[in-house]
């Protein structure tokens, strides 16, 4: 048995696609038309409208700015590698650099601890950044390091600069990493560094990183905006 009948088109993916269309003849940070103006002209309910502009949103189209919507850069493409973030954006033709939100020491807890094979307490170095890309704020970062193992590496860190880069430098190299990737929203805190709406989705990425000698190197916490990031890998057959 086969399925005949069309699908069904609703409001807003109509006014999706007319609003894609008058996109088209726009340039990055033109002011996009008001909700009420788009109503109006399209002869559509103020939901309708909503539902179309939080679509094309999430497609990296346009952005808001304060009360105002404009048209946006494209989407940032990272692939899903072991490396540096801002190596990955300065390849892609992009500017790129982090700002620091707090250099914080603290104790592992039974989790934290396991997933590092360190011992319950043991004192852990945890960096977070905010991570930009020709001037947006896509992207953050919330590195946790065991402290004993990285002995005065962050006294002096640049915090603009690399953190594989530095820890490479001490003789460790990255092996493999394991990595899960959820969805999920920013709370009151994320949303304010990233200056968005507490509504945008976000990418949730968790990574173990290990050495040539299969030990633990860093717990990594990355929170990245839906409406700018997109991720793209590479999969092989065997």
């Amino acid at each position: 048995m086969t399925a005949t009948a069309e699908p069904r088109v609703l409001k807003h993916q109509a006014l999706r696609a007319q609003l894609e269309t008058l996109l088209d003849g726009m340039s990055v940070g033109d002011p996009f038309p008001a909700e009420r103006e788009l109503a109006e002209r399209y002869n559509v309910s103020r939901e309708t409208v909503r539902q179309a502009l939080r679509a094309v949103l999430l497609e990296g189209r346009i952005e808001r700015r304060g009360r105002t919507t404009v048209v946006a850069q494209s989407k940032v493409v990272q692939p899903l590698m072991i490396g540096s973030y801002t190596e990955a954006a300065l390849a892609d033709g992009r500017s790129a650099s982090r700002i620091l939100v707090g250099l914080t020491q603290h104790t592992a807890d039974a989790e934290l601890a396991a997933a590092l094979r360190i011992a319950p307490g043991a004192p852990i170095a945890q960096l977070e950044r905010v991570l930009t890309t020709d001037g947006y704020r896509v992207g953050l970062e919330t590195t946790r390091l065991p402290a004993d193992r990285y002995p005065g590496m962050l006294d002096n860190f640049d915090h603009t600069s690399s953190l594989y880069a530095a820890i490479m430098a001490r003789g460790i190299d990255f092996e493999r990493t394991e990595e899960t990737i959820d969805t999920t929203l920013p709370d009151a805190r994320e949303a304010a560094l990233l200056t968005v709406d507490a509504r945008t989705p976000m990418f949730l990425l968790n990574r173990i990183s290990y050495d040539q000698n299969d030990i633990p190197i860093e717990h990594r916490r990355s929170l990245y905006r839906g409406d700018r990031m997109t991720f793209t890998t590479t999969l092989r057959a065997g």
